[in-house]
């Protein structure tokens, strides 16, 4: 009986580490202008944004295309609006805003869309 008590008690005793140490990490999602302008090619893709967050040691949890939701003229050489969406985990926000990259939480009209 003893032993099983000591089990049990461990087993309490040692699951929320378990669980912790398991969790994912919290995702916040950010965003870089491709630089990419209307009639033209060019620009970055997204690979090329990925590349730029994971050779500074941030982590590319997902990642994906998008539009900043703002209206531009509709003049070629003008910018186009799309952007990366990339999602990183919280605790390295700060390594991706120091490389240009800015939360997608600021942009309120901005959206994902195909790549």
């Amino acid at each position: 009986m003893r032993a099983l008590l000591r089990t049990a008690l461990w087993t309490l005793a040692v699951a929320p580490i378990v669980a912790c140490a398991s969790a994912p990490p919290k995702a916040v999602s950010v965003y870089l202008s491709l630089g990419s302008r209307q009639c033209q090619d060019g620009g970055r893709t997204l690979a090329e944004v990925q590349k730029v967050l994971r050779d500074a040691g941030v982590q590319v949890l997902a990642s994906g295309c998008g539009s900043d939701g703002m209206a531009y003229p509709a003049v070629c050489g003008a910018p186009d609006g799309r952007i990366a969406i990339i999602d990183v985990p919280e605790s390295q926000v700060e390594a991706s805003r120091k490389l240009g990259f800015s939360l997608l939480s600021e942009r309120p009209r901005a959206q994902r869309l195909a790549c």
